[in-house]
């Protein structure tokens, strides 16, 4: 189904459940637009924000564009809006890629992803700094696979990827392959779990460019300097 048609059929659930935003069709393209409303844990209205959310070309495998239209963000990669083209840069990389294999839907977009996007934004405005921030770059794709393998050795991150690729069906009672002693399921399998949402392909590409980081190629020149 045509992504422009599945983006204006999901925005009618939208717009009936979030009253301040509409939707239009501007020069051939479905958008969302209007007020999106932050409340606090009390129920009562913390914040708004003024957004567009427009969908990209392949959408629903992707996310879509959401841009900040009130003027209240500054627009540079520091507060996570992207310099060249003024979208709001909502996720890392391969996150996205996971949340859209898992069942993207406009509304679990928003209700999800964007609303803490600006919940962040709130946060920064308030603190001084975003809660759990990621880096920019191929760091904060890097910072995702730590995370997720629960180690910051790059190399374990190689490993892990790799294990992927080569397809070995790992026994739950099994020792884990990362070599700490525990069971896999006790250990790596959430890891699995969450990363089978990435195609082969997905997880190829993801290595190939961990090899061209920077940090990879630090880490293994101080390797080979030991």
């Amino acid at each position: 189904m045509n992504c422009y048609l599945v983006f204006e059929q999901e925005a009618k659930e939208v717009v009936e459940k979030y009253k301040e935003l509409s939707f239009k069709i501007e020069d051939g393209v479905p958008c969302i637009f209007g007020s999106l409303i932050l409340s606090n844990e009390y129920g009562g209205i913390e914040d708004s924000y003024q957004v567009e959310i427009k969908p990209v070309d392949d959408y629903p495998n992707r996310f879509p564009l959401v841009f900040e239209t009130g003027g209240r963000i500054p627009r540079n990669i520091d507060w996570h809006i992207f310099e060249q083209t003024g979208n709001c840069c909502i996720a890392s990389p391969p996150e996205e890629i996971i949340i859209c294999n898992s069942g993207l839907t406009l509304l679990s977009f928003i209700d999800n992803q964007v609303k803490n996007y600006f919940y962040s934004q709130i946060f920064r405005n308030q603190n001084g700094y975003f809660l759990k921030e990621r880096s920019h770059g191929s760091k904060g794709w890097i910072e995702f696979f730590e995370e997720t393998f629960m180690t910051d050795n790059i190399f374990n991150i190689e490993f892990g990827l790799n294990q992927i690729i080569q397809g070995k069906k790992i026994d739950r009672v099994s020792m884990c392959f990362c070599g700490s002693g525990k069971k896999y399921r006790k250990c790596h399998k959430k890891s699995y779990d969450v990363l089978s949402k990435l195609s082969l392909e997905n997880v190829k590409l993801f290595l190939s460019a961990l090899r061209e980081t920077r940090e990879y190629k630090l880490a293994l020149e101080k390797k080979l300097l030991a």
